[in-house]
């Protein structure tokens, strides 16, 4: 009797488990939401489809294709990958293993926590504030809008040094930069893709000392 049901206890668990692989791995090609209490192992946004993550849990991989669009403001992912023509978007309290983006991907970054982000797109992403708590890797332009940077390139522990300023919020971020020059494989100096962009105050505040300095002269 303890032997059968061992064996259907067994069993049951055996089955719940590939009920749960089946149901957790979804593909949205039209507009869809992911929010609190769904759970999925593995998520593709594909088409022209909209999605929006406001809660959740993805515990391998999302993946925007083609020219879809992502908007993530909360939950939790392992992973994020940019790819095609996609947008991918992240504010609130949202929170990221790592993400990359390749191909024509776009990312606008207004919050959020990311422990790593590579950059390698055609286009040029977009950080207006969040956290990047471990690097960022960059082969390809990376806009950053705030005001009081300041670059150490002896800091930070990726050998490309490190990011500090405030975002437009007055939120400080401090971001450690990657670099690499192995033999064999091009140099990766991300530090050389960073564009800084200064507040509209700032930008006022450069053309009124360059009118004084030229007025002086």
């Amino acid at each position: 009797m303890k032997t059968q049901l061992l064996i259907i206890i067994i069993a049951a668990v055996i089955l719940l488990g590939v009920c749960n692989v089946q149901a957790t791995t979804i593909a949205f090609y039209t507009d869809g939401v992911i929010q609190e209490g769904d759970e999925y192992v593995s998520v593709g946004v594909y088409n022209d489809a909209t999605v929006d993550m406001t809660g959740g849990i993805v515990t391998f991989q999302l993946t925007s294709y083609e020219s879809s669009i992502v908007n993530i403001s909360g939950g939790i992912l392992e992973a994020i990958v940019c790819k095609d023509g996609s947008t991918l978007n992240l504010y609130g309290n949202m929170k990221a293993g790592g993400m990359s983006v390749s191909g024509s991907g776009t990312v606008n970054v207004f919050g959020g926590n990311v422990n790593s982000l590579k950059i390698g797109s055609a286009n040029a992403a977009n950080l207006y504030g969040g956290t990047i708590s471990d690097y960022l890797k960059a082969t390809s332009t990376v806009n950053i809008y705030g005001y009081g940077f300041e670059y150490d390139p002896l800091a930070g522990d990726y050998w490309g040094g490190q990011l500090t300023g405030f975002w437009l919020d007055d939120t400080p971020f401090s971001i450690d930069l990657y670099y690499s020059d192995t033999m064999g494989a091009p140099p990766i100096d991300t530090y050389s893709h960073v564009v800084l962009i200064p507040e509209p105050a700032t930008i006022l505040l450069f053309a009124f000392g360059w009118l004084a300095l030229r007025k002086r002269n």
